[in-house]
């Protein structure tokens, strides 16, 4: 797919078939996530690619009430997606690579001293590869957050404390391919998004 066309055409979908994805697909998939820029190229993020139905059906339990899975219609079938990935932020990465001699300058080797957390940056840049490649591969995704048993999911998973999920990506094929949710919506007028030299000002 050419790439103006993968990027318009990238959405979120709450709603999967249980048909697998390919192996290949997801190779492709998990690459891209290492291709995108990092600060210093510490490259601070890592991925638990949750694969096994076994495995899915824990982290869905963990992840999702009752309620909310019964919240609408959209959502009914978000959990037959056969892959789940947890885009993980690793602060301790930048704080070490900005302790190196090269870097030593800046004043960066504690986290209080980050101005902005370029752990949490890096990793949503290596996310939207993510999921721009689910287009590409004529698959769908839905980024969302974690915001139930997070400490468990953890446990549960193996995942260090001092890795940082930002979120979590399901991953298959779209039951159908209407416009979800939020979407209806519509985006904002183009031109009022961008200032020219000074904000307020058009193009």
């Amino acid at each position: 797919m050419e790439y103006y066309e993968v990027i318009h055409k990238r959405r979120m979908y709450r709603s999967f078939t249980k048909q697998p994805v390919e192996s290949a697909s997801l190779e492709r998939i998990l690459s891209s996530a290492t291709q995108s820029p990092s600060a210093g190229f510490a490259q601070g993020f890592d991925f638990m690619v949750i694969r096994e139905k076994s495995h899915l059906e824990t982290f869905w339990n963990l992840a999702l009430t009752e309620d909310w899975k019964n919240h609408t219609e959209t959502h009914k079938h978000l959990w037959n997606a056969p892959v789940v990935i947890i885009p993980l932020a690793h602060p301790e990465a930048y704080v070490n690579r900005y302790s190196e001699p090269d870097k030593s300058y800046s004043n960066l080797g504690s986290i209080e001293n980050w101005p902005v957390p370029y752990w949490y940056i890096d990793c949503a840049f290596s996310t939207m590869n993510i999921l721009n490649s689910v287009t590409n591969e004529g698959l769908g995704a839905l980024f969302f957050g974690l915001f139930r048993n997070l400490q468990e999911l953890k446990q549960t998973f193996n995942i260090p404390n001092n890795y940082l999920p930002i979120g979590a990506i399901a991953i298959g094929h779209p039951a159908n391919r209407k416009a979800p949710g939020s979407s209806k919506r519509g985006r904002r007028n183009f031109p009022n998004q961008f200032h020219f030299d000074k904000f307020g000002m058009p193009g």
